[in-house]
């Protein structure tokens, strides 16, 4: 049944090519379907396409990881099919595939389609690039994604000379020897891009920034918690934690030069992308420790910072000169901005704390320190940006539409609750967490029919 959550977005995405107009009408249905799939299914579920088992053919797993991760990315998509206006006519199709191959790329259990349904994902999102005519960002994407796929399939390829298969959990069953290492590296390139790592995250500004509300609050959101998942299930439950240590310190570089660059911008949108790549670097700095709290961290920062980014980005795409006549989309702004910088009583000081108390437990001293500097340095730029907003004078209220402003005030005061009381994005957090690191369970659950 997890099939069909692949496969009819898929066909009503094709079907939207011939009755345009289709897929946005439509979007909404199918994310309720999908959810509802999840809301019955009881986890581990294995799905051996056209009847072949482990590994022999392509199976799809539904575990707790991946069932919280394609839920949170299916309540994205549901969101966004509440806001038709910001999705112009002809990239509701694309809406549809980019659900397609998020929901492949969490639910597949085979390296290779991994890597087929990344090039999905990317190729709708360079088209999402070009949204609102922005050629240079969109080319410069599509140049840094391109050769950074062909470092996941080259990965790919170097993992099947090794185990004599593509499915993930025989992989994980598998020593790989001297090829371990290549491996590794080529899946932090071919990762790298997606996951807004220093020094390949260079066309996160030139795409995020275009003026665009769909694109970075998709992009921002969905598709980089589905990134995240896949780095963690390849690195931990597959590759078993080989060259953590690399990405750690790829995700502190990140995390460091993405804050600086965001201090320095005159630009909303332009800062908010660099946060963006600041906060992406924490979750991979985070996922490295490699433990049950500092993953349980990095997945709740995530959730905090998705749900922070599809307020900002949105409201800050349409701003025009301040909250002075729309204070209801300055208080969502603001609630967010204080989540991500982790003030005490939202989510993300939860999430930070987390991380911090989960590093401190594993001796590390480093990825605090960072921490604390990044959250310096949020607060001076956030708060900059908070205050230049309230108080700079405007003629005309902002061009918000009702429903967005409904949406981003409903998250606005999830970000509350969830500081108050976060259980919600804890528990799912540490499912996920746990799931991940329970290598030989997933081993069991995808080859036990063998």
């Amino acid at each position: 049944m997890i099939s069909l959550m692949i496969a009819i977005p898929l066909l009503f995405a094709f079907v939207s090519i011939v009755f345009k107009g289709l897929a946005k009408y439509a979007l909404p249905f199918i994310v309720l379907l999908n959810i509802l799939i999840l809301l019955i299914a009881s986890t581990p579920v294995v799905e051996n396409i056209g009847g072949w088992k482990a590994p022999f053919g392509i199976s799809l797993v539904l575990d707790d990881a991946s069932y919280y991760v394609v839920l949170v990315v299916n309540l994205i998509f549901l969101l966004l099919s509440l806001i038709p206006q910001i999705i112009d006519k002809g990239y509701d199709t694309i809406i549809l595939l980019l659900l397609t191959s998020t929901n492949g790329l969490v639910l597949t259990g085979d390296l290779f389609n991994s890597f087929v349904f990344i090039e999905i994902t990317a190729a709708a999102a360079y088209i999402l690039a070009y949204h609102r005519n922005n050629p240079y960002g969109a080319f410069k994407y599509l140049i840094i994604g391109g050769i950074s796929g062909s470092f996941y399939l080259l990965g790919t390829i170097f993992s099947y000379v090794g185990a004599g298969s593509l499915n993930m959990a025989h992989i994980s069953n598998n020593s790989f020897g001297q090829l371990t290492a290549a491996i590794a590296i080529l899946f932090i390139l071919g990762l790298g891009v997606e996951a807004k790592l220093f020094p390949l995250a260079g066309w996160v500004p030139d795409v995020y920034a275009s003026g665009s509300s769909l694109t970075p609050t998709i992009l921002g959101t969905a598709i980089t918690f589905a990134i995240m998942y896949l780095t963690g299930r390849i690195f931990i439950t597959v590759l078993h934690g080989t060259f953590l240590d690399v990405l750690y310190i790829l995700g502190l570089l990140t995390v460091i030069v993405g804050e600086v660059a965001a201090l320095r911008q005159d630009k909303l949108l332009r800062a908010l992308a660099y946060s963006s790549i600041a906060q992406a670097g924490l979750v991979v700095a985070a996922i490295s420790l490699n433990n049950i709290d500092s993953l349980t961290g990095a997945y709740f920062h995530s959730m905090n910072d998705l749900t922070a980014k599809f307020i900002l980005f949105p409201i800050a795409t349409v701003v025009i000169k301040g909250f002075e006549k729309d204070r209801l989309a300055g208080f969502a702004f603001s609630v967010a901005s204080f989540s991500l910088i982790g003030f005490p009583l939202f989510a993300g000081f939860r999430s930070k704390l987390l991380i911090i108390s989960s590093a401190f437990s594993a001796g590390n001293y480093i990825l605090p320190a960072v921490l604390f500097f990044a959250s310096i340095v949020e607060a001076a730029y956030l708060l900059k940006w908070n205050i230049k907003l309230w108080f700079e004078k405007s003629d005309t209220s902002n061009n918000i539409p009702w429903n967005l402003k409904t949406i981003v005030l409903v998250l606005s005061i999830l970000l509350l609750i969830i500081g108050i009381y976060p259980d919600l994005y804890l528990d799912a957090s540490r499912k996920i967490a746990q799931s991940i690191l329970d290598t030989q369970g997933y081993i069991n659950s995808v080859l036990g029919g063998i």
